[in-house]
């Protein structure tokens, strides 16, 4: 019997939340429920007369408002000017489908330009007088020797620093709308134990 009245009371308590939503749907605030004091009243600013809308277009309005240039600047035609701006129209999806085969018309000219920089790691680097190397590995174990300038990646990369503990390789690429964004890429060389 008891279990019955609760539901009986809750069922009435949602109904009655959900009737005083629909009533007030911004809620009720604290400010909307409680009295202005007399002195807020009595300093409120005294009411001033509605403007009476006029019959004037808002065409009118502007042109009275930013004299003749106003209404020169309205005559004038929108035109759009394309220049180094991407299709607006164009998938870019399909921009993107379109540099993924220029760049497999690429041919690469060496075996790191088919490695992905996360297939290599530096395992020793050497620091000369004049010139720097480091010994890179592949996934199979293979070594290859680099230095500056040399090429490395799929994406265009050229080593451009060889630091005591890094590598530093400066990758070229396209975004999906086929701007080139250069990255930077550091290759570590793993602490020793």
């Amino acid at each position: 019997m008891q279990q019955q009245q609760r539901k009986r009371n809750s069922i009435i308590a949602c109904v009655f939340a959900l009737l005083i939503g629909l009533a007030f749907p911004s809620g009720l605030s604290l400010a909307q429920s409680t009295p202005k004091p007399a002195a807020e009243i009595e300093k409120a600013p005294p009411a001033t007369p509605r403007e009476k809308p006029s019959k004037e277009t808002p065409e009118k309005k502007a042109a009275e408002a930013g004299g003749e240039q106003g209404g020169e600047r309205a005559k004038e035609p929108y035109s759009y000017d394309p220049t180094n701006k991407p299709d607006p129209f164009k998938s870019f999806i399909v921009v993107r489908r379109e540099l993924e085969e220029e760049r497999e018309k690429e041919e690469p000219r060496t075996y790191l330009e088919t490695l992905d920089l996360s297939q290599l790691t530096v395992t020793a680097i050497v620091i000369g007088e004049n010139k720097r190397w480091a010994l890179v590995q592949d996934s199979k174990g293979e070594g290859h020797v680099i230095k500056l300038g040399t090429s490395l990646g799929r994406k265009r990369g050229e080593v451009v620093k060889i630091l005591e503990n890094e590598v530093v390789v400066r990758e070229h690429d396209r975004d999906y709308r086929g701007k080139e964004v250069v990255t930077y890429k550091s290759l570590p060389l793993p602490e020793a134990d």
